[in-house]
């Protein structure tokens, strides 16, 4: 966080939890969430946090996690190609329509699936580093299960729904904090207002970000 106080910081965590744990039509009905201090640790407000729920585009903060341990494993760079497959490719919206073969470095990729969200660049990030999707899936339920998120399950780098795709609002928040405390050092990936590939400009999904004083992060999603 900034260098507002600690409860400002924990609020602001848990409002973009709550926002993307939202995933009713109607406005009025909020899904699971937790309010945590990031300092201290302390549970400030909950509802449903252990209720198993769509991770939705919230998955590519755990893609992004694992993406941080192999580079602190020494990998890979934040210059390593990120190659797009024909597979990644065909992935749904939102995504960049990049073609199969074109390249771009791990940092734009990064930049690219927490600002516009792609699901597309989210596989080829998988593919690139671990050779195939599943095999990431893989690497990522491990990083999940080594931190304490005990009710998580993914099947995707992305997101999209499909059976077995779960977590929760308390395993998120772990998520977050250990993000915060473990890699301070990309927490600028989080706060990016936008970012320009050509004369095309893309504005974060993050509608607090740049728009809301204090708040620097972390993701969105809606199913």
């Amino acid at each position: 966080m900034n260098g507002r106080t600690t409860r400002l910081g924990a609020r602001l965590l848990g409002s973009a939890l709550l926002l993307a744990g939202t995933l009713s039509a109607t406005a009025t009905m909020a899904g699971p969430r937790m309010l945590v201090d990031v300092n201290t640790l302390q549970v400030i407000e909950h509802e449903d946090a252990f209720q198993r729920w769509y991770p939705a585009s919230l998955t590519k903060l755990m893609t992004a996690y694992t993406v941080f341990r192999a580079i602190k494993a020494g990998e890979i760079t934040l210059d390593s190609p990120v190659t797009m497959s024909k597979h990644a490719a065909a992935e749904p919206p939102s995504k960049m329509y990049f073609k199969p073969g074109q390249k771009m470095t791990l940092d734009s990729a990064l930049k690219i699936i927490l600002v516009k969200s792609a699901n597309d660049v989210s596989v080829a990030i998988a593919e690139s580093i671990s050779g195939s999707e599943p095999a990431f899936v893989d690497r990522m339920n491990a990083e999940a299960k080594r931190i304490g998120m005990s009710s998580s399950r993914f099947i995707n780098p992305n997101g999209l729904p499909g059976k077995g795709q779960y977590t929760t609002a308390r395993d998120l928040a772990v998520l977050a904090v250990t993000l915060k405390r473990e890699f301070p050092q990309y927490a600028s990936y989080f706060s990016l207002e936008g970012f320009t590939t050509g004369k095309k400009q893309y504005p974060n999904f993050n509608m607090l970000i740049g728009r809301f004083d204090g708040a620097d992060g972390m993701k969105t999603g809606f199913i």
